[in-house]
């Protein structure tokens, strides 16, 4: 999945799977009717040779895509038959194939992981074409993905990309593409991987191949929603649905129904949220897709909480939990144990919570994230190399055509200055991208290692510390625990603030305001205060520097902490606005007001001053006792 703004666990887990699905018999040899019953008049008429294994194949891959897997297996068994009596390398290698899909689907994962393996000796075997390496290629990838092993995914899918641009095999795989997508997009590189999502669903549509375009449209769904941009994820997810359910695809269905249900959620539209939700979960207990089962379940459990329905929040847990035992998946358990950790939390069982904690950490594999990043990284530089190589041969291979045609000395060599031109500044970009990744890297393990390692340590010793004081009844004991869990609680805030600030997930403006409003809404409605926020539209995706970012939140942070606790106001306001090159951020309220001369040390002006003078800035402060207060402050944009 993603960066953790949202538990990686709470989002479908199936879509890498359903896409090697839409493999066909290969043309080479017929084509065959499209549906379930034409087909079954095709083969009852059909003499049994050759091209009727190929068939077999077809109607095995419906009864799949519609989940009859018992019928399934049938058909894989005359299959079988059929190939061995005639020793027909491509029935066998099909026979193969889709008892790897069956098991997919079924999602037993390392079953398919034999079947697809034993697909290349078969293929190297009876020396079968190089459309069925590249199928094979695409579903070992896909299976090395569900299976949480990114490096071999990732390796797998370079291999194809790489191995049917060369070949011009068509129709190409999209799958690799998404692989390479879905990485980017979990080290945040959400515009370079929505490319390559947009690349598989220009590939699709142009085939009209339903199941795809809804898997495509799913994922692009899926970067919005990390854009936090959710009415455009939800355009995306509908769009998926309708594709998957004009495919008759119920296995795709339940995640987009979950995506859906989990947006809704978050918009809090309740009736919208259930109706997916609970479509999603019919859908998943009949084909009986416990993976898919897992994620709803994980979903539906947080739908419940919202609806303070925690009895039946805690029941959806827990069985998502025992689902993600069965699987034996550690990022399922991750995401399961956390999950309850939270549970238990809010409802201030704190040793279970703590306990589900423990389990939490023994799932997850710190080193998973940054290793993610460093292999595609190293991946698509040397990809992306090659295809610049590429380029320049075939360049220099039309200038010596030009040369040749034209005789002419001088021609020839101002296109090669300007090759050579074009080349240098192609390595000087390169290099400037490199470190520029490389300070990306840094800045996401400092993220990573805050979060991994001091992070859940505090978060430990605040569970720990509210159980203490929870049992015990002494009064002395009592001060103490509380001091603890208070400065626990005070350090766990501080270091979730660092970890914002140094991450370059966050680096809009936008992210600014998206936390400036969830710190201050919730401490202006305890007070019966009115808070607005305004912004220009145009400056919202602006992208500030590291150290511009996190004076300008402290500075806002302390102005609006002051104004809640002293100024008695019903009224206040945050606005950003841009004139040319000077950001001015504005904190206004109808309080009381005071001297600010004279306050300025219990108000901590001071320090925001300081702040402001170290992003190059100014602060100015209007107030007086009875007129509110109106604090402004300015800055030069780079």
């Amino acid at each position: 999945m993603f960066p953790e703004l949202r538990c990686p666990g709470k989002k479908c887990s199936l879509l890498w799977v359903v896409a090697f699905i839409s493999l066909l018999s290969s043309s080479a040899f017929a084509q065959f009717p499209s549906t379930i019953d034409s087909l079954k008049v095709y083969l009852k008429t059909h003499p049994k040779d050759t091209t009727y294994v190929l068939a077999l194949n077809e109607y095995g891959f419906l009864l799949i895509q519609e989940g009859d897997f018992k019928l399934a297996d049938s058909v894989i068994k005359v299959m079988a038959a059929m190939s061995e009596k005639a020793d027909y390398g491509s029935g066998y290698y099909k026979t193969t194939n889709l008892r790897g899909v069956k098991e997919y689907s079924q999602q037993n994962s390392r079953k398919a992981l034999e079947y697809f393996t034993e697909c290349l000796r078969i293929i190297e075997k009876y020396k079968l074409s190089k459309a069925y390496y590249q199928n094979i290629l695409n579903n070992i990838s896909i299976i090395y993905s569900q299976m949480g092993d990114r490096k071999k995914a990732t390796e797998y899918a370079m291999k194809l990309i790489e191995y049917q641009e060369k070949h011009k095999l068509y129709p190409l795989k999209t799958s690799p593409y998404d692989q390479i997508a879905d990485n980017l997009a979990f080290a945040g590189k959400y515009k370079e991987a929505m490319a390559y999502y947009q690349k598989s669903l220009r590939i699709e549509t142009e085939y009209k191949d339903l199941v795809n375009m809804a898997i495509a449209e799913n994922r692009i769904g899926n970067v919005y929603e990390l854009m936090k941009q959710p009415d455009e994820a939800i355009r995306h997810f509908d769009l998926g649905l309708s594709y998957a359910e004009k495919a008759n695809y119920e296995l795709l269905q339940t995640d987009l129904l979950t995506n859906l249900g989990r947006l809704y959620t978050d918009k809090k539209n309740w009736d919208k949220a259930e109706y997916y939700l609970k479509r999603s979960e019919k859908v998943a207990r009949e084909l009986d897709a416990r993976s898919s089962l897992r994620v709803l379940l994980s979903n539906l459990g947080d739908f419940y909480i919202e609806q303070k329905k925690y009895d039946q929040a805690g029941k959806c847990y827990l069985e998502s939990l025992g689902i993600a035992k069965e699987l034996a998946d550690p990022e399922h358990l991750f995401a399961a144990n956390s999950a309850l950790s939270g549970y238990y939390a809010g409802i201030k069982d704190y040793k279970k919570a703590y306990e589900y904690s423990l389990d939490a950490e023994a799932a997850k594999d710190s080193t998973y994230k940054i290793e993610t990043e460093e292999i595609t990284q190293k991946l698509l530089t040397e990809y992306e190399t090659k295809e610049k190589e590429q380029e320049i041969a075939l360049l220099n291979e039309k200038n010596a055509k030009a040369n040749l045609q034209n005789k002419s000395i001088l021609i020839g060599g101002v296109l090669l200055i300007l090759l050579a031109g074009t080349f240098v500044v192609f390595l000087m970009n390169r290099s400037k991208l490199k470190r520029l990744e490389e300070s990306q890297t840094l800045r996401n393990k400092i993220a990573s290692d805050l979060h991994d390692e001091i992070g859940s340590t505090l978060s430990s010793i605040l569970l720990i510390s509210g159980m203490a004081k929870a049992d015990n009844q002494g009064e002395k004991s009592n001060r103490m625990f509380s001091k603890i869990h208070s400065d626990s609680q005070h350090i766990v805030e501080s270091v979730d603030e660092i970890i914002w600030s140094v991450s370059p997930v966050n680096d809009s403006l936008q992210g600014i305001l998206l936390r400036l409003r969830e710190y201050a809404l919730p401490l202006a409605e305890s007070k019966n205060m009115s808070f607005e926020f305004h912004s220009d539209k145009d400056i919202e995706q602006l992208m500030l520097p590291m150290e511009i970012r996190r004076n300008l939140y402290l500075i806002s942070k302390e102005a609006i902490n002051n104004l809640i606790k002293y100024s008695e106001a019903t009224q206040a306001a945050l606005s950003f606005s841009r004139t040319r090159k000077v950001m001015q951020v504005i904190i206004s309220d109808n309080g009381k007001g005071f001297d600010w001369a004279a306050n300025t040390s219990r108000n901590g002006l001071k320090n925001m001053k300081i702040r402001a003078e170290e992003i190059g800035g100014k602060l100015d402060v209007e107030s007086s006792p009875g007129e509110g207060s109106r604090i402004t402050l300015s800055f030069a944009l780079t």
